[in-house]
């Protein structure tokens, strides 16, 4: 039925819903990456996948706001899901197109998940990262390694959701309803040779090829020592984002 907010309900919600927000690794996380699945042959796995997430905000887009989970917690991703994050009770039955949240460096306020250590969360705050995760690739006898931290915080906002079959931006929330509006993260994103294109594939061939010193482990500073023009063209492009 159609109906419109009174002045004591500026955000036009009819009625009441509770909330809840678990995040989920997907299997790629917490079972790894097979190789069928990666382009040239790799097999990958995450032994730790460290992620500090949390500032949860419900709103609409005229600004009101239905709910907000500050808190930002810790979690290792490679533990199975999915894991809570927060809930919110009492939220106004109504959609809410602007959902976000973040991933910013961790801090002295951060808190422990339950998929954490202590020494998980000392590790993170002492090097201010935001996400950190080791692993290996394999193929074949040839096996590469990696441990890479991340410092940059990062804002994702204008979330959508699968509903019904259909995308839809935000969450959908129905009078007396109990919804739960999953955050996945996707680790197989680190592997992809395109920022942005539908058609990008997951590659590993040139991860491994930055091992200059051929000790096995691929750092974060050999990757940055490879500009994108040396690699075979075709393999890897950076979408609709400017890069210098």
């Amino acid at each position: 039925l159609p109906a419109c907010g009174s002045d004591d309900d500026p955000a036009g919600a009819i009625g009441k819903a509770n909330l809840a927000f678990p995040t989920y690794g997907e299997e790629f996380i917490e079972d790894g990456i097979p190789a069928d699945e990666i382009e040239d042959g790799w097999a990958a796995k995450f032994d730790t996948f460290l992620i500090v997430l949390g500032d949860v905000r419900v709103a609409d887009d005229k600004g009101n706001e239905g709910a907000r989970l500050a808190d930002l917690t810790l979690f290792d991703m490679t533990k199975p899901g999915p894991h809570p994050v927060g809930a919110a009770a009492g939220i106004g039955a109504k959609h809410w197109n602007r959902v976000s949240f973040r991933i910013p460096a961790a801090n002295a306020e951060t808190k422990l998940g339950s998929t954490a250590t202590q020494a998980d969360l000392d590790l993170m705050q002492q090097a201010g990262y935001s996400v950190y995760v080791t692993g290996s690739a394999t193929r074949g006898s040839d096996t590469k390694t990696f441990a890479w931290g991340f410092t940059n915080s990062t804002t994702y906002s204008q979330c959508t959701a699968d509903i019904d079959g259909k995308e839809e931006e935000g969450v959908v929330l129905a009078n007396g309803a109990n919804v739960t509006a999953e955050l996945t993260i996707h680790g197989d994103h680190f592997f992809y040779d395109d920022l942005s294109a539908e058609t990008a594939v997951l590659r590993f061939d040139a991860i491994a090829s930055a091992d200059a010193n051929q000790d096995g482990a691929v750092t974060l500073e050999e990757l940055t020592a490879v500009k994108l023009f040396d690699i075979p063209e075709g393999s890897y492009q950076t979408g609709a984002a400017n890069i210098d």
